[in-house]
């Protein structure tokens, strides 16, 4: 059985005065329950369930988002389709590491990018692998609750270099003791509980990414992408909301699928695609397409078919114009993006504007058409498109 929602926690992490400095986002499986076990997939389906269908803005907006991270990710270059100042990426006490992801993390932070150390010890084992690493390090965490305090008087502090967190914390005297010693941030109980977020799952077919992910790797055209794309209604809703996550310059004044895409670039839309592949996003859809897909698709498809019934000899541009206002209304009826807050981020054409808000112009007659016929109302959507010589038996004739 397919799982309809998607679960992610959150922490706050704060200062001295009790401020929100950053969120800590924990992975949480299709059960909502914390079980790891693939350390890779945990990072992907994290950063996909926060950028790809929920959203930066209500998550963390404009504050650093703790993402634990898996040392193959460092691997790729999926890093780089994410902006440096909004992440700082944890280093688990578990990591498996070696020259490669030394050289990856020393290349990252040569960029910008920021890290922490998780768990964090004085223990000898943990400075032998990890002590090579403190230089490329912001931040360092301690688990109060395995942490001797009196290591910190005793011994020489190898971290004061570093922005010092006590995460786990559970009652007011460990925050005053960590407090004394220099310790900037805190996280835990005694301050928040990590609250579980969960929303519905708007998932691409895994298929559908593999082949996207193989047609790029083949040098695919940039017609042969948008085409792909306009076929996978998921894949271009994900992206747009990947995009106004992270790169809002990218959709700013677009009009078209296309326009996104190239903006958005070949290769980093290699890097977002392998990032899905990673979290196994769509995974439950390989034999049974996701009932949101499905009705995304028939959406695009309807207001296809009312364009060349109005105009046979339709431009490219008025069908470019026709799929990105789908896609934008399918954003606020499936993401729960208002259309407000949409516009405000794009500020596309008056064209489109009018078409999405008033329902005014060719294109939103079509798509106020498209509406009534989602709801059965096929005589309503004849009245509207009766200028332009549609019949209530010619929008009768459309099958998805």
């Amino acid at each position: 059985m397919m799982h309809n929602n998607l679960f992610l926690a959150r922490q706050p992490i704060l200062d001295r005065a009790e401020n929100i400095f950053g969120y800590e986002f924990f992975y949480r499986n299709t059960s909502g329950e914390c079980l790891i076990d693939d350390p890779r997939h945990a990072t992907a389906a994290v950063l996909v369930n926060l950028l790809n269908q929920i959203g930066s803005a209500s998550m963390f907006g404009d504050i650093p988002a703790f993402i634990n991270t898996d040392g193959p990710l460092l691997l790729t270059n999926i890093l780089r389709t994410l902006p440096k100042e909004k992440f700082v990426f944890e280093l688990s006490a578990s990591m498996k590491f070696n020259g490669r992801i030394y050289e990856a993390i020393r290349y990252y932070h040569s960029l910008g990018y920021r890290f922490a150390l998780d768990n964090a010890s004085f223990h000898p084992d943990y400075f032998e692998a990890f002590s090579t690493l403190f230089p490329f390090m912001e931040f360092a965490k301690f688990d109060v609750m395995q942490t001797d305090i009196e290591q910190f008087n005793f011994l020489p502090n190898p971290y004061g270099k570093m922005k010092l967190i006590a995460q786990k914390v559970e009652f007011y005297e460990m925050a005053e003791a960590y407090t004394s010693l220099g310790f900037e941030y805190f996280q835990g109980f005694y301050f928040a509980r990590a609250h579980l977020i969960t929303q519905r799952r708007i998932d691409p077919q895994y298929v559908e990414v593999m082949s996207l992910f193989s047609l790029l790797q083949n040098d695919a055209t940039i017609e042969e992408i948008c085409d792909t794309f306009k076929h996978q209604s998921i894949l271009s809703l994900q992206l747009f909301q990947f995009l106004r996550s992270v790169h809002p310059e990218y959709i700013e004044g677009i009009v078209s699928i296309r326009e996104m895409i190239e903006r958005f670039g070949k290769n980093a839309l290699m890097q977002w695609l392998l990032l899905l592949i990673y979290s196994k996003s769509g995974t439950k859809a390989i034999d049974e397409k996701n009932s949101h897909a499905v009705f995304a698709q028939c959406r695009i498809d309807r207001m296809v078919f009312l364009l060349q019934k109005i105009s046979p000899d339709f431009t490219k541009s008025q069908m470019e114009y026709i799929y990105f206002i789908a896609m934008l209304s399918l954003l606020e009826g499936l993401m729960n993006i208002p259309m407000e807050s949409l516009l405000r981020t794009l500020h596309p054409t008056y064209e489109i504007e009018e078409a999405l808000i008033s329902h005014t112009g060719v294109l939103g007659r079509i798509y106020a058409a498209s509406l009534k016929m989602e709801s059965g109302d096929v005589n309503g959507a004849a009245i509207l498109l009766k200028s332009y010589g549609v019949s209530p038996e010619t929008i009768s004739s459309w099958r998805p």
